[in-house]
């Protein structure tokens, strides 16, 4: 068993999605991918995590593994790949990558998402976060922005070296 499927495996026996991993069937929305970017990239950094995952694949009620016939790599918003529009309406800050694979016969995609740093994730200048397993506007939640915005500047504290005595 590879990396990426004791990873998926883990989550799926947890009891339910968390702030950090979101599962999809089947659905894809460019929009909602983007969204879901932001949102989990930053709620990662509110919840310590280094990194966030959005799962394609698996039944987010049940935590079943189903397949998808998503396939990141070849899909296209007019003559546009999803990575490139992507990380063209994302903020510079937002790191990810995806992975296709099978598990127990079934095809899933795995997108892993680097936590926020400096800076909140945006998609079309707009941040997100989750609140428990939603997606909303950061803006409209201002007790989740401060907190990621205390995050944030810790983060960016905690990288300054220290200074040398004597």
């Amino acid at each position: 068993m590879d990396n990426e499927e004791r990873l998926i495996r883990n989550l799926i026996s947890l009891p339910k999605e968390t702030q950090w991993f979101e599962f999809k069937s089947n659905n894809v929305n460019e929009n909602e991918i983007g969204e879901y970017i932001s949102a989990l990239g930053n709620s990662a950094t509110c919840e310590e995590k280094d990194r966030a995952y959005l799962i394609w694949g698996v039944e987010d009620k049940k935590h079943e593994i189903v397949g998808t016939t998503f396939n990141p790599f070849s899909h296209k918003i007019g003559n546009e790949e999803l990575e490139n529009w992507l990380r063209r309406l994302l903020s510079s800050n937002a790191n990810f990558e995806f992975t296709t694979l099978t598990i127990d016969g079934k095809n899933v995609v795995l997108f892993t998402i680097q936590k926020a740093i400096n800076t909140p994730i945006t998609f079309k200048k707009e941040a997100y976060i989750r609140s428990g397993s939603y997606k909303k506007l950061l803006k409209d939640l201002p007790s989740l922005e401060i907190r990621l915005w205390s995050k944030l500047n810790l983060a960016k504290y905690e990288l300054i070296p220290a200074k040398k005595s004597g």
